[in-house]
């Protein structure tokens, strides 16, 4: 390590000056830089020198001490700039145009090992935890928390090797004041720091992994009553499960995490306002993945031409075959369900109906090969749609099992995106809430959506002779432009073949 005197204008940190004493490492306030590089670009012509992008370190101004009134300082050079990895935005999937940055889990200074969380992004449908690109330190951080509107490729963060990140010297600088008042450029007062505040405004919004506001909301749990025991307080699983413990009575109090108690609005003093009680409200703001949600079903009721095709099922034998394989079910088996029947039939009717399995692309209509089916999955935080991908190549018990999975970690919030975008036909089923039926919108960029409802008895007209039999309506929502009412009509015939003779899907 050696200290020198030179004469050179301070360019950022990262940037080097070359002349006889070699390459040195500068870093300069704003104004000072603002004023360098004015007086570079007006000196540049006279001196028949322009500035050559050497490396990412910066640029290589040469010889420095031609610029106009030089600085003079004392600093002590210990490296150049550390060698970085840049961790951007990945591209989550062809449906994700932009997404918010929820939250930093590592923070400049931090260490962090290759594949480990970093940071947590919100998608229209889900929050992802991305990982470091590689181990070392916390560099920089570029896009602060709360971001919105990022797209893929955005810079999010630099992780220097872990051996530059932890060794670099801080440069160390003694300017000397510039005598040229015309060339400050004034500072920009520093904006205070807003702390995100909770959805009532009474304080700091807690900080809570997406699996814990996924139980906490399923719990109506209040997060701002709980204390988070990971890294600045944030709230975690184990945090949910401790304060559901001592909701049930599991644990003693005592044992749990301090609370903060919810304050009680006083009562109003006085008599009440006029037309209070009629016109008292409550509000509540919507999660992202509902903003969304209503605003694409609303662009899709005013742009798609929707019709409507309804047909009865009947699932006596369907509801026998899954009795039966519920009955030979082992300790590992998932047994099938109605809707696992649905998914199934719909898969290979669609298989049949190819036209059906299609999407409209700006005047053309595109037949897809694989069929996607997605199924419709309410949570805590809003509608999201899961994909059984190349459904008809799968058989009911595998169906089953992979609707099973997606099922559970759509409602724990933790599906990847490719885990619910590529669908190519939806079906929405109401029928466990006692729905008979069902008139979906059209999800687009689909053509189809099939709404099912209940299985319920009903008499039945056959042979001259009335018996009782199990029914389901399902009702098909198109676009119209995409498919027309006989191709609809064939779909829903191919569907009521498969549901009701079972044995032609395997039972």
């Amino acid at each position: 390590m050696s200290w020198m005197r030179t004469r050179y204008w301070t360019l950022p940190r990262g940037y080097v000056s070359e002349g006889d004493d070699g390459a040195k490492e500068a870093g300069g306030t704003r104004q000072e830089i603002a004023g360098g590089l004015r007086r570079l670009q007006r000196c540049r012509g006279a001196l028949n020198h322009k500035p050559m992008l050497a490396k990412p370190s910066g640029f290589i101004l040469s010889p420095a001490s031609c610029l106009l009134p030089p600085t003079s300082f004392e600093h002590r050079v210990n490296r150049a700039m550390p060698a970085t990895t840049e961790l951007r935005l990945p591209q989550l999937a062809d449906a994700v145009t932009s997404v918010k940055l929820s939250i930093w889990l590592k923070q400049e200074g931090d260490r962090v090992e290759a594949g480990e969380p970093i940071v947590e992004v919100e998608t229209d449908k889900t929050n992802v935890e991305l990982e470091a690109p590689a181990s070392g330190i916390v560099h920089a951080i570029h896009v602060a928390a709360g971001t919105d509107g990022l797209e893929a490729g955005a810079l999010l963060a630099l992780i220097a090797d872990e051996a530059d990140g932890q060794t670099a010297t801080p440069v160390v600088v003694t300017p000397k004041p510039v005598p040229d008042e015309a060339l400050a450029v004034p500072r920009e007062p520093a904006g205070p720091i807003q702390m995100p505040t909770s959805a009532t405004g009474d304080g700091p919004a807690a900080v809570a992994s997406p699996m814990a506001r996924r139980m906490a909301a399923a719990a109506g749990l209040d997060l701002s009553t709980i204390r988070g025991t990971g890294r600045g307080g944030r709230i975690g699983k184990s945090d949910i499960d401790r304060a559901l413990a001592v909701r049930r009575g599991a644990m003693p109090a005592a044992a749990a995490s301090p609370t903060v108690p919810t304050p009680v609005a006083d009562e109003p003093d006085g008599p009440e306002a006029p037309g209070s009680a009629d016109g008292a409200y409550r509000e509540h703001t919507l999660t992202a993945m509902r903003r969304v949600t209503a605003a694409r079903l609303q662009q899709a009721k005013q742009a798609v031409p929707h019709f409507y095709l309804r047909i009865d099922c009947g699932v006596d034998a369907a509801l026998a075959a899954l009795a039966r394989m519920k009955e030979k079910e082992h300790g590992g088996d998932v047994a099938p369900t109605l809707t696992d029947v649905v998914v199934c039939a719909a898969a290979l009717a669609l298989r049949k109906v190819p036209q059906a399995n299609s999407t409209w692309a700006d005047g053309a209509v595109r037949i897809y090969d694989a069929v996607n089916i997605a199924v419709a999955v309410n949570t805590p935080t809003g509608l999201i749609t899961p994909i059984v991908r190349a459904a008809d190549s799968k058989d009911l018990s595998a169906i089953a099992r992979e609707t099973r999975a997606l099922v559970a970690r759509a409602r724990e919030g933790t599906l990847t995106p490719e885990e619910y975008s590529g669908g190519t036909f939806t079906i929405s089923n109401l029928g466990m809430y006692g729905v008979e039926s069902l008139y979906a919108i059209v999800n687009p960029p689909q053509s189809c959506i099939l709404g099912v409802g209940a299985a319920v008895k009903r008499p039945i007209v056959a042979d001259d002779a009335v018996t009782v039999g199990t029914r389901m309506a399902c009702t098909l929502s198109a676009d119209h432009r995409v498919i027309d009412g006989a191709v609809g009509a064939e779909l829903l015939a191919a569907l009521r073949s498969f549901i009701e003779q079972p044995g032609l899907m395997g039972l």
